[in-house]
């Protein structure tokens, strides 16, 4: 179980772990204090999974807008792509899974040498957990600005709680706010739109875990009804789908394409005119580059991860158990804890989710 579930369940062990991390962490910080870096550069940490790479792109070019100083991001390599499609005039600092232990929560020393080897002055920290916490905590950077969990507060000079409250992209946003001046918020948190219009609609079947994904078979029937009408594909990372699952796919007149790369999926992206898929970082990725997209939503509350803007839309169950308004997530944490019976996808039956996509498809596919 995870170690926040088990603080979670007792708090008063819960609170003198958090008064132990931030009394331990607030010395090390006044002596690193003593001798800080001056003239140095500006530091982005995210080590985040692909769709918060995406997410954390609007609060990276208010940054780059307001600093005239170099910026560095330090992130995870798969997820450079991502940030070339966006971003430019940002130098990147990719550090490896493998740098990091206890199932990547623990920086090792190697990580913190890519974090001093980038010479920072200013750091913004966009992960707030211990993975970049460990990573920071003796860093000399003249001012640390971050969100995140109680436990680390005391590193950060400016320490914005954690608020789930918001669509992600804002999360992001409210961290820089206490000292990057956003003025226009709805607008860059939108992404140009592809002026690429053309038959092909990509199917992404896969998600971050399990309990997010509508499943493969109903994937295919749903990619078979389309193909009466539409070029349709089903993109998936390699070795994901056996065999005989693939060639079930082609007999029906679905194209089949597997990727190896972030770099392959963006190629497979950029050729169709809608994306079809689950909450996980691929839509978002079609998102950011100017596609249409339709998600279906299960566990999570598609108000905190949608994409924005009128060439978007989604597909959810309205069962009792399904997150409220202010809640981005379930009662089972979004499935990861465990569901009895998974209604939210289950009730969403082919049919239902096929007319609605198909009003959909007609405002954004000229046949």
């Amino acid at each position: 179980m995870e170690i926040t579930e088990q603080l979670n369940k007792h708090k008063f062990i819960s609170r003198i772990f958090t008064v132990l991390a931030q009394s331990f962490l607030l010395l090390i910080r006044k002596v690193i204090k003593l001798s800080v870096t001056k003239d140095g550069n500006v530091v982005i940490i995210s080590l985040l999974k692909l769709g918060d790479s995406v997410f954390i792109i609007p609060a990276i070019k208010e940054i780059q807008k307001y600093y005239q100083k170099k910026i560095v991001l330090i992130c995870f390599s798969e997820s450079i792509p991502i940030f070339n499609l966006a971003l430019t005039g940002i130098s990147f600092c990719p550090v490896g899974h493998k740098d990091f232990f206890f199932n990547e929560r623990i920086a090792k020393p190697k990580a913190r040498k890519i974090l001093k080897s980038s010479h920072p002055e200013i750091i913004y920290d966009f992960n707030g957990v211990m993975t970049s916490a460990t990573l920071i905590f003796n860093s000399k950077a003249k001012t640390i600005v971050g969100m995140g969990r109680e436990q680390f507060k005391t590193i950060y000079d400016i320490f914005i709680p954690e608020n789930r409250n918001y669509h992600l992209m804002d999360i992001y946003l409210e961290t820089i706010a206490p000292i990057v001046p956003i003025l226009d918020r709805d607008t860059i948190k939108k992404f140009s739109r592809s002026n690429e219009k053309n038959n092909r609609i990509l199917i992404h079947p896969f998600a971050g875990w399990n309990a997010k994904e509508w499943s493969l078979a109903r994937y295919i029937q749903l990619g078979s009804l389309l193909s009466e009408k539409y070029n349709v594909s089903i993109v998936a990372p390699a070795h994901s789908i056996k065999t005989d699952i693939v060639k079930e796919i082609t007999d029906k007149g679905i194209s089949f394409t597997t990727t190896h790369t972030i770099d392959d999926l963006i190629s497979e992206i950029r050729k169709c005119s809608v994306f079809i898929g689950n909450d996980s970082g691929p839509v978002h990725i079609a998102d950011l580059l100017g596609k249409s997209t339709f998600s279906i939503y299960g566990p999570t509350n598609p108000e905190f991860p949608r994409p924005l803007g009128s060439q978007h839309s989604y597909c959810k169950s309205e069962i009792k158990c399904a997150p409220k308004y202010n809640e981005e997530f379930c009662f089972t944490n979004g499935g990861r804890t465990g569901c009895p019976s998974f209604e939210c996808m289950n009730s969403l039956t082919v049919d239902k989710v096929h007319a609605q996509l198909l009003l959909f498809l007609e405002k954004e596919i000229k046949t």
